[in-house]
């Protein structure tokens, strides 16, 4: 069976879902080129932004937390690490800026959809750019609402504000860039600067024919030790897989509301994020940290891995997934509660003793005896905690019974008060 990996986005054909998101990987030419002889099908070039807010890349200017201190590294990659930088940024000039991108294309030609991304603090800004853009060979380009970091704490300088400025002024931007520009355009929403979904509803009403969504966010840590700001002693970007919930969120809360194409971007990390992405209504899926850390080749086994997905489950194209999983979403107070019956139950073959169950219990429903943990039915509340923390695999939560084997005065079935309807996610 052959599956259909490719789509469309504004009538730009994608020979697979798999875009090079605009970061260290795509700043020039010759690493779209690479990219994209990987097997990646575009490439969002790195963001043209204006002189008074470009910066001199520091040095070092990459930090990569709970990468290696894991234990399995490099044979296993953890999904737990996260990426901070202070590249910010383009490096080029608004000319060569679009020499880079024409080169690009020239080099790449049809095997890929070579993506600018822009960002200004004035329209006038936006205006040049979207001329320079239009004067490229460039298939699609980004409008760039995210970065700097919406909502960072400034100095009262606008710079460290632009964040916010550009949400302010997206709408007129839109407006200008469906006027003005000669491809498709796809503004890219900060995560950081209220409920993204509405802000892809204005965005789509005031004529984008696609969104990115979304942006990672900004992030600080301190050393103890210093009592200073670490590594780079300011606010900075922090992304990596553990946002992929977050944007999976704002990508299912919009999706249903705007009818146009969505861009994923943000945590994408391994082959079954891309589906977790479809299902929720994405149409491409953008990916930066999985690549800095395991190199352009890294797309080869994704779509392996998806095709194969795809044959298995009977999936023809991308099209019969997105959105598959939209309808399944509910409200809290339409999940299952107070249900009668549940206990934990342990695999004394595999139970250790080793008591982690125990001390993670605040039923004080687990005590270890000869060895083995035992579960006092008349405490347990059947949470699952135990089942989670447990080394071994040994717990497990089952339904031992259709009612509560014994009064349970901690589980109020506060739920039955409610009226069970459907609402907004």
């Amino acid at each position: 069976m052959t599956v259909e990996l490719s789509c469309d986005v504004c009538g730009v054909h994608f020979r697979n879902p798999f875009i090079l998101s605009s970061a260290t990987p795509t700043k020039t030419a010759q690493n779209i080129a690479r990219g994209i002889e990987a097997g990646w099908a575009g490439a969002v070039m790195k963001t043209l932004v204006p002189l008074e807010y470009a910066r001199i890349y520091p040095r070092p200017r990459f930090k990569i937390y709970w990468l290696k201190d894991q234990g399995a590294y490099p044979e296993i990659i953890p999904r737990s690490l996260s990426i901070t930088d202070i590249e910010e940024g383009s490096h080029l000039t608004p000319e060569d800026y679009v020499r880079e991108l024409d080169e690009a294309k020239r080099l790449v030609g049809n095997e890929g959809v070579i993506i600018g991304s822009i960002t200004a603090a004035d329209i006038e800004t936006w205006e040049r750019y979207i001329e320079l853009i239009n004067g490229s060979r460039a298939d699609m380009v980004e409008l760039n609402f995210s970065c700097p970091y919406a909502g960072e704490p400034g100095t009262g300088k606008k710079g460290e504000r632009l964040g916010w400025t550009l949400m302010y002024m997206a709408e007129e931007v839109i407006r200008l860039a469906k006027k003005r520009c000669s491809i498709p355009f796809s503004p890219k929403i900060s995560s950081q600067t209220g409920e993204v979904d509405e802000w892809a509803i204005k965005f789509v009403a005031a004529g984008s024919p696609c969104l990115t969504l979304s942006h990672r966010i900004s992030v600080l840590d301190i050393d103890i030790e210093t009592a200073r700001p670490t590594p780079f002693g300011c606010i900075v970007g922090f992304g990596g897989p553990y946002l992929v919930g977050y944007s999976l969120k704002w990508i299912a809360k919009a999706a249903p509301k705007v009818n146009v194409p969505i861009m994923a971007c943000m945590g994408m990390f391994d082959w079954t994020d891309a589906i977790k992405y479809v299902m929720v209504g994405a149409s491409t899926i953008q990916s930066c940290s999985a690549v800095m850390v395991q190199g352009y080749e890294v797309v080869k086994p994704w779509i392996a891995m998806v095709s194969r997905f795809m044959q298995e489950h009977g999936y023809n194209s991308m099209k019969e997934m997105r959105g598959l999983a939209l309808p399944h979403i509910i409200p809290p107070t339409m999940v299952e509660r107070g249900n009668e019956g549940v206990y934990a139950v342990v695999d004394s073959a595999k139970c250790t003793g080793c008591g982690i169950c125990r001390r993670c219990c605040f039923y004080f429903a687990i005590e270890i005896k000869q060895a083995k943990a035992a579960v006092d039915l008349r405490r347990c509340d059947g949470c699952g905690l135990c089942r989670e923390v447990c080394p071994e695999d040994a717990v497990s939560i089952k339904k031992l019974a259709d009612r509560d084997l014994y009064t349970r005065p901690d589980s109020k079935p506060y739920h039955r008060h409610y009226q069970l309807k459907a609402g907004p996610i």
